[in-house]
């Protein structure tokens, strides 16, 4: 049997209500004022106001900061390490989707250091190790970015730059069904497809492991029956709960054994053009599959997958169960119209850069340059739809 590790998962609190228990927690991880860090939307649905009156009933002093905006820029992270500084946070919490929270595990990790969040990019220099303690309260279920230790922020010139270490990961994860039954159908469809890549790649890459495999299997079997159930009626709390459940779950195949060709292709198209990271990456698999799953390597674990998502186990039918996955859950297999401008030769220059390269080099057969040249066409073939 292989070698492999496994990280570590922090505690979880789960069920409807249980963001009632972020005090309690809070004051267990730390005596004195909490920063809650969560995406602007939060706040004028009044969810973020939800946790004030939580926070403010058990004398918790708290500071607010919706003010996570589509990825989160290096700007922004260094702004909230000196409001951490200036309110002398004792614990952090990070409320919304993936953004936010990697905004906050971020500001967590690196807040007490007094540097600059670009110091820490493409793990250039070691993560501080006086980090701030932390809370993940997920309101969509999609990045599984509550137990995994990566963060991803972007440059002033919207370009995309990894943070990974131990510690950015949570002290805590809060996940509570209730606060995921706002989110409209094209979100849960666009977050709930990246849940799927990341189960369907943790399970699938170069380094995956029975660790990556027993959660990313367990991951596509929820997903694949539930999340057109809950695009369809979002009102349906018990599949919202199974949805993030698995959100989570698919987050630990990430944690264990890292994405490949879907999330390097995502990543570098949303390095040129504004794009939904759930959207790119659920089009970027379904673009990419056709091709890995022909190659020789990897082909058992291809079937594994396509089993867990209701299919035939061999590894060519998994491309045409991620289709069926996709158009169950209303997404057209074009790219969106912000894509129009976009050339092949573009995107696979991003696909290649330092950022990217490492997800195409953990696919189960060995990438070229060539290769992802061809990647990066398949992509573009897709078509852009329409403008509305």
């Amino acid at each position: 049997m292989q070698k492999f590790n496994m990280g570590h998962v922090p505690p979880v609190a789960f069920g409807n209500g249980r963001m009632s228990n972020v005090p309690e927690i809070a004051a267990r991880l730390g005596q004195g004022p909490v920063l809650v860090i969560a995406d602007a939307v939060l706040a004028d649905l009044g969810v973020t106001d939800q946790l004030a009156q939580v926070l403010g009933s058990k004398g918790k002093s708290f500071e607010v900061a919706a003010t996570v905006s589509g990825e989160p820029k290096e700007a922004l992270v260094n702004d909230l390490c000196e409001q951490a500084r200036a309110l002398d946070a004792a614990v952090i919490v990070g409320m919304g989707g993936g953004a936010a929270m990697d905004a906050a595990k971020l500001t967590a990790a690196i807040a007490r250091s007094g540097q600059r969040a670009e110091t820490f990019a493409l793990a250039a220099q070691p993560l501080p190790g006086n980090a701030i303690p932390s809370i993940a309260i997920p309101t969509t279920a999609g990045t599984g970015s509550e137990v995994t230790r990566t963060s991803v922020i972007s440059r002033a010139d919207g370009s995309k730059i990894w943070f990974w270490g131990e510690e950015l990961m949570f002290s805590q994860a809060v996940l509570d069904p209730q606060l995921t039954l706002s989110l409209p159908p094209h979100i849960t469809a666009w977050t709930g497809i990246d849940a799927v890549a990341h189960a369907l790649e943790g399970a699938t890459s170069r380094t995956t492991s029975p660790a990556g495999q027993l959660y990313g299997l367990e991951a596509l079997r929820i997903l694949t029956d539930d999340l057109p159930k809950v695009v369809d009626d979002g009102s349906n709390l018990e599949a919202r709960g199974r949805v993030l459940w698995a959100s989570l779950v698919a987050g630990l195949a990430l944690h264990n054994c890292n994405t490949h060709m879907g999330h390097n292709i995502s990543h570098a198209l949303g390095s040129i053009v504004r794009i939904h990271h759930g959207l790119a990456t659920g089009l970027a698999l379904e673009a990419s599959l056709p091709w890995l799953t022909a190659r020789p390597e990897g082909a058992s674990n291809y079937a594994m997958a396509s089993r867990a998502m209701a299919g035939e186990e061999t590894a060519d039918a998994l491309p045409g169960r991620m289709s069926a996955l996709m158009r169950a859950c209303g997404i057209a297999p074009e790219l969106p119209a912000e894509c129009a401008g976009v050339s092949k030769t573009e995107l696979a220059v991003e696909m290649k850069n330092d950022a990217n390269i490492g997800m195409a080099q953990n696919s189960a057969c060995p990438m070229t340059h060539e290769d992802i040249d061809e990647l990066a066409g398949l992509m573009m073939q897709k078509g852009v739809a329409a403008a509305a």
